[in-house]
This record gives C-alpha cells, sequence and structure tokens, in this order.
C-alpha cells in the first residue's frame, strides 16, 4: 500500500528535539533522506540541512544550529532502518565526510528507476512527474542554505525533497517486486556505501586535469608531483583546489618546469601571493619531478581497430536487444566503454557479474566470441 504523503513538519533546531525525533525514526522500517550542502568556498562539502521523512512527517534537522549530532549518526548508521535516497551520491559524500560513516542499508530511487522502465539518471522532480503526476516547484535550486534563518519557501522546497521521495519510494518498490526485480540491486546498493569510494588518492589527482595529455612526458611528471601536492594543501586547509592553485597555472608551472626561486618568478601566471606563500613548496615538487624517470603518466589509448568497431558493435546490438527484452534502459546494463573492455578481454567487468550478467552480459560476450569465431579474428581473450 503507498502511503499518503506526510504533512507534520519539523524544523529541528535544538539537541533535545534532534534526539526525540531520530529515536521515533529508528522505530521505523525505512526513512527518506535528503540534504543540501554549500561547496563554494571549501573543499569539503559543507553539509547545512538534513531533511528526513517517515509515513507520518517531515524533519529539517538544521545542522548549523545543532551542537550534538550523535543522534543523528546513530539514525543514519542503524542497519534496521532502510535509508531511501534520490542520486545518493553527493549526499553520501557529506554524510561520510561529516560523520566518518556511511549511511546503510541504502535504497535510490534513481538507480532503481531504469528497473521498473523509466529512463536512466532521472533528476528528481522529473521522477516524481512521471510517478505521481506532480510538478515541484524549482525556484530554490540556488538557495544558500548556509544562511539563517532560511526562508520559508527554501523550507518548503527542502521538504518537498522527502516528501514524495516515500511515495516514489514505495511506486518503485511495489513495481520491482512485482517483476521479481527486488533483489536486482542489493550488489549495487552494497557498493554504493563503501567507503573507501570516497577515500581521496592525491597520487592519481593529475587526472582531474584535462590537458594532462598535451604535456610530454618529463612534463607530465612535474604536472602529477604539483597535483598531488595542490590536492594535499586543499584538503588540508579545506579550500578549493583552485584557490590553492588554478589549473592553467598548474600546466604552465609543468610546461617550464623551474627549478630555482629566480626561474619560478618569472612564470608571469603565478601571483605572486601565491609565490611567497607556496613558492618553496612548489620548487620541492618540480626538484622532484625532475628526479623521477620521463615517463607518460598513462598510455593514450588506441583507437579501436575495424575488426574491434565490428565487434563492439555486435556487443551493443545485443545489449539493446536484451534491454529491450525486459524493459530496462541499456545504459543501465552496460556502457560502450565497457563492452570496449569486452571485446579488448577485460571480465572484471560489471555487466558481467550479477543479475546484468544473466540479464545481458553473457549473451553479449557470447556474440562476440561467435562473431570471432566466424571471423577468425580472435582480438578478445578467451
Amino acid at each position: 500500500m503507498i502511503p499518503k504523503p506526510p504533512e507534520h513538519v519539523v524544523t529541528i533546531t535544538d539537541d533535545a528535539a534532534l534526539a526525540e525525533f531520530a529515536a521515533r525514526m529508528r522505530e521505523r522500517d525505512w526513512i527518506a533522506i535528503d540534504t543540501e550542502f554549500l561547496r563554494e568556498s571549501t573543499y569539503y562539502p559543507e553539509l547545512c540541512l538534513v531533511q528526513i521523512a517517515d509515513a507520518h512527517e517531515i524533519g529539517l534537522i538544521d545542522v548549523i544550529a545543532l551542537d550534538d549530532l550523535e543522534p543523528l549518526a546513530a539514525l543514519l548508521t542503524d542497519t534496521s532502518v532502510l535509508k531511501v535516497f534520490h542520486s545518493a551520491e553527493q549526499d553520501l559524500e557529506v554524510l561520510y565526510q561529516r560523520f566518518g560513516t556511511m549511511p546503510a542499508p541504502l535504497f535510490d530511487t534513481q538507480v532503481a528507476a531504469p528497473l521498473v522502465g523509466l529512463d536512466d539518471q532521472m533528476g528528481y522532480a522529473r521522477l516524481i512527474k512521471a510517478l505521481l503526476d506532480i510538478e515541484l516547484p524549482k525556484a530554490h535550486t540556488r538557495t544558500d542554505w548556509s544562511k539563517r534563518p532560511l526562508p520559508t519557501g527554501a523550507l518548503d522546497y527542502a521538504a518537498d525533497d522527502v516528501r514524495y521521495l516515500a511515495l516514489a519510494y514505495h511506486v518503485i518498490g511495489n513495481t520491482l517486486v512485482e517483476h521479481e526485480r527486488e533483489a536486482w540491486l542489493v550488489d549495487d546498493f552494497e557498493q554504493m556505501v563503501q567507503p573507501e569510494r570516497f577515500d581521496v588518492d592525491t597520487s592519481a589527482a593529475w587526472r582531474r586535469i584535462k590537458s594532462w595529455h598535451r604535456l610530454n612526458p618529463a612534463q607530465q611528471q612535474a604536472l602529477a608531483e604539483i597535483a598531488d601536492w595542490r590536492e594535499r594543501e586543499a584538503m588540508a586547509s579545506d579550500r578549493p583546489r583552485r584557490w590553492i592553485l588554478a589549473d592553467d597555472i598548474v600546466i604552465e608551472l609543468a610546461k617550464r618546469r623551474p627549478q630555482n626561486a629566480d626561474a619560478l618568478g618569472e612564470v608571469r601566471a603565478l601571483p605572486a601571493k601565491t609565490l611567497n606563500r607556496h613558492g618553496q613548496a612548489l620548487l620541492a615538487c618540480l626538484h622532484a619531478a625532475a628526479q623521477r624517470p620521463a615517463e607518460p603518466l598513462a598510455a593514450p589509448p588506441a583507437p579501436p581497430t575495424d575488426e574491434e568497431k565490428r565487434l563492439i558493435k555486435i556487443g551493443m546490438d545485443t545489449l539493446s536487444e536484451r534491454a529491450d527484452a525486459h524493459g530496462i534502459a541499456a545504459s543501465t546494463l552496460a556502457s560502450r566503454k565497457e563492452i570496449a573492455a569486452m571485446v579488448a578481454g577485460t571480465r572484471a567487468l560489471r555487466v558481467l557479474s550479477g543479475w546484468r550478467a544473466s540479464v545481458a552480459g553473457e549473451a553479449a560476450l557470447a556474440a562476440i566470441k561467435n562473431a570471432e569465431a566466424a571471423s577468425g579474428s580472435g582480438v578478445s581473450n578467451p
């Protein structure tokens, strides 16, 4: 049975009220959750508001006003309560950064929607329109959630984000049960709440800089050292990367690779303030890079051969056929990149495990192998 949307809304601004609300929510089988945060002047997202709803009430938890968030943390990690999100990725990140733990178990309506015949990667407003025929306002999508007091309209907007999420969860959940697909997403949701997903590998920070591949190998090594340092500095100071050093300056330093203070000072793009504050650290990065072998950071991907293109098309066609047969979006099963990896011989792929394997992955692999055998190309590995 699909519940009516909760109408009672309470804004929680004191510790006692939070403790009482969290205790009530821990008695539920499920709760709907959303968050509001800022990430304009910090490295880590700044949690401002947490919205939680059950079938009866909505709590708008003013994180900024509260001193003791332990009841909220305990609720988020209570494994007897299912947490329902829509497009949970950013919510999970901000909650993990704030509390050091992941909310679990989890259900994500955006991830589940394609399994009930809806589009892949649907936004919340589109989902609610498709499922409930309700139009949600967009007036507060750019609200500064750190300002107090929050306008009434912003609070109404925040409440709607969980008011209808509860209904969407029940509609999708019931449809999954009808089609015997409720177990399909268990592994996906378990993977989503693995905390290591949000651990930062500073040594790979260079991948964020789009034009790295245009540099020669020695310059790439310099880029990697500077990007690693910048990431660690941004984390330590909780400031955006661009406030530490803009990408174009990182590229310029990597190109020129100055080895002393005078040469570093000649880099016009480098602000004097940054030079004074971080000059020695930047030179240390450049000196370290000079000691490393001048090797590319990564081999550029080779363009597929005509035969590989043919096999990729066969795999993608099979994927589409299987998706159509099950009434789901092909992009939910695999991307073209995954099918290309399959053709290249990779077998540790999401599409070749769990429900995706039985629905489409095994069929796509068989079609590719049959096409290989017929042509004698032997492109992929056994």
